[in-house]
């Protein structure tokens, strides 16, 4: 639940850099330790439903988390946003948003009006998880995986949550010269993550690393800064 009260709620931005259960499994035990209510709103739609629509998804959800806690988690899911608020947002403990296509999960949220309910509630002091195209869509812009914009969807532009720095997920060190080329042409500082590596953020702007693998901070400006999984830094 959203605590609400005259004192400024610091919200927490968990992004997860898009490998298997077992690459993410340091984020996702700090993420459900750190709820104070277990139960979350599961949005998958970023991927394209199969045949029983979501229901592998809800199946891989389910799993993944019952590995990182010991407490029963309960999990809703959503897979239509229409018309969701935040007073619907207020009996949950966190939100968790899964990967997929980055552009169709933007498109989404802009259609249904969900990016602004979504900001508001981490502004509230809402914790949100954001696993690949989940945590893209957390930066300023999405166009850092235009390769993902298959079906011409006409927005770039995220939900902007990281003090104006981008997200780039499933990073290796072959992607880097494209990412130089991408922040210079931009004119943005990207968050790097590789598929083991986590990262905490509060609404304060700081970052914190929690995974296997460290993180990586590019700046128009400086040289690449490396975040060892335990340090804390500001973006």
């Amino acid at each position: 639940m959203i605590m609400k009260s005259n004192a400024i709620s610091v919200g927490q931005l968990y992004l997860g850099g898009g490998g298997r259960a077992e690459d993410s499994l340091k984020l996702d035990e700090r993420f459900l330790s750190d709820l104070k209510n277990k139960k979350i709103v599961y949005i998958p739609i970023a991927l394209t439903p199969k045949e029983n629509g979501y229901e592998s998804c809800y199946d891989w959800i389910t799993s993944t988390l019952t590995k990182a806690s010991n407490d029963f988690i309960e999990i809703a899911m959503w897979t239509d946003l229409n018309n969701k608020k935040l007073s619907d947002l207020d009996s949950f403990g966190g939100v968790y948003i899964g990967g997929g296509n980055t552009y169709k999960l933007l498109d989404h949220f802009l259609q249904t009006g969900f990016n602004k309910t979504l900001t508001e509630y981490y502004n509230q002091g809402g914790f949100i998880y954001g696993g690949s195209a989940g945590a893209i869509v957390l930066g300023k812009t999405i166009s850092i995986v235009a390769e993902e914009n298959n079906s011409n969807y006409p927005n770039k532009d995220g939900l902007n949550l990281l003090n104006e720095k981008s997200v780039i997920c499933h990073f290796t060190n072959s992607k880097e010269k494209k990412l130089t080329k991408f922040i210079q042409e931009n004119k943005t500082d990207i968050i790097a993550l590789t598929e083991r590596a986590g990262a905490i953020i509060s609404n304060t702007n700081q970052i914190e690393s929690v995974g296997f693998e460290s993180i990586q901070l590019y700046s128009t400006s400086l040289s690449p800064i490396s975040i060892n999984p335990g340090n804390k830094s500001i973006i």
